[in-house]
Order: C-alpha cells, then sequence, then structure tokens
C-alpha cells in the first residue's frame, strides 16, 4: 500500500492500513464479490455489499478505497455509524471523485437529511461514471429507510451478500494475519482465542494485534500461558 493513499481521502477520513485486498482471506462463499471487486476495471456502477456485523464487508470498502486512493484516484469513505464527524453536504461533490464507499447506509433509517443527500449523490455519481459502492446489514428489500426512492434506488445495484465466517475460516484468517505479521500462532493458541475471545472477525483481529504487541515487548513467542496472562482469560 501506497504511503501517501490516505491523502486522496476527502476531510481527513482514514482508512485502517490493515483493510487491504491482500490481507482478506477469501472463504468459498464469498470468491465472486470478491473477484468483482478486485477486477481490473470495474465498471461505474452502483455495488450493494450485505452481511452481519464482521463478515469483512467494511474491509473490502476500505480496500477498494485504498487501491483507487494508491493510485491517485480521489476516493471518499464515509462510515455513517460516524456520520456525527461530518455532514451530507460531502456528497455534494460526487462528481469529481472516483469512488464513493458507503458504509453501514441502513444507520441512516431515521435520518431524512442523510437519505436525501445519499440519494442525490447516487443520481449525480450514475451520470458522472462514478463507482458507487454501499454496504448494509441487510439486503436490500430489508432496507428500513423512509425514503422510498432510495430504497428503488438500492435495488438497482449489482446487489452480493458478503458470507460470514465459520469458526475453522476464522481460525484461518488469525493464523494467516499473524503470518503476515510474522508470527508463529499454533493450532493450541488459535483455538484457544476462538474459545474465549469476541467471536467476530474485527475482535479476533484486534486480539491478535494486542498479542503481537505484547509478544515483541516481552520477546517471548505466543504460547496459551502468554496469551491468558495478556488477555486475562
Amino acid at each position: 500500500m501506497h504511503a501517501d493513499s490516505t491523502s486522496q481521502l476527502p476531510l481527513g477520513i482514514r482508512l485502517d492500513d490493515e483493510a487491504t485486498f491482500s490481507n482478506f482471506l477469501v472463504s468459498p462463499g464469498n470468491k465472486h464479490p470478491f473477484e468483482v471487486l478486485t477486477g481490473f476495471q470495474l465498471p461505474a456502477q452502483l455495488i450493494y455489499l450485505w452481511g452481519a456485523k464482521g463478515s469483512g464487508r467494511s474491509h473490502l470498502l476500505q480496500a477498494l478505497c485504498h487501491r483507487y486512493a494508491g493510485s491517485g484516484a480521489p476516493a471518499l469513505y464515509l462510515p455513517l455509524l460516524e456520520r456525527k464527524a461530518f455532514t451530507p453536504q460531502i456528497l455534494e461533490h460526487s462528481r469529481s471523485l472516483s469512488v464513493i464507499c458507503l458504509d453501514d447506509i441502513d444507520a441512516v433509517a431515521k435520518d431524512s437529511v442523510w437519505q436525501e443527500g445519499i440519494f442525490h449523490a447516487v443520481n449525480e455519481a450514475a451520470e458522472s461514471n462514478v463507482l458507487f459502492v454501499v454496504a448494509a446489514s441487510c439486503a436490500p428489500r430489508d432496507l428500513p429507510l423512509s425514503l422510498d426512492d432510495l430504497v428503488s434506488r438500492m435495488h438497482t445495484g449489482l446487489a452480493f451478500q458478503i458470507q460470514a465466517a465459520d469458526d475453522a475460516f476464522k481460525k484461518q484468517v488469525l493464523q494467516h494475519r499473524a503470518r503476515l505479521r510474522g508470527m508463529a500462532l499454533s493450532d493450541q493458541v488459535s483455538d484457544y482465542i476462538l474459545q474465549r475471545a469476541d467471536r467476530s472477525l474485527v475482535g479476533l483481529i484486534k486480539v491478535l494485534e494486542r498479542l503481537d504487541a505484547e509478544s515483541f515487548q516481552r520477546q517471548r513467542r505466543l504460547t496459551v500461558p502468554l496469551v491468558k496472562d495478556v488477555m486475562g482469560w
């Protein structure tokens, strides 16, 4: 990832440096949407990703922005759960961007101002050949939005369900991410973490980050006793 990739993100909305396509371990159920998102030339259209919390949809949105911004193309990532930090006016110049990624669009269910802003931004993006990608916890048909026109627009997008990982795949993800950090994570330690940690992939990665820092500081390899000590389990 280019060190200056976040310079192409408006208002300093920072992406997670770890949220890249290379860091996304693809389960069989997510192979098709992953291939579409990582395609050499994505068509300028509306794409709708949905799945349970921790399924990886936020990771994919940020990875897409990383890829565009890393090549110098202006990208916008907005986590709508944190929308109090900005206003809908940020979407007023959608045509000047290459890709817009809105996370948790279902979070604006009771916010008519944001719904109006998103609706106009989607239309403007379509007219200007800007890729518009949204993510939600539900399918388009279940969106709890009050603006019918916006719901209708969401139904016109290319929709993909991002499948939640089972325990076996979570274990693969943990060990894969550990290898990327230069850590050896045995089956025994992986199983111990899975039995006690927050079961979401986000939660598991946070545990891994903490263990990585502690094992480096203490100059000790990852073992069950070390995990017990660090995590207080």
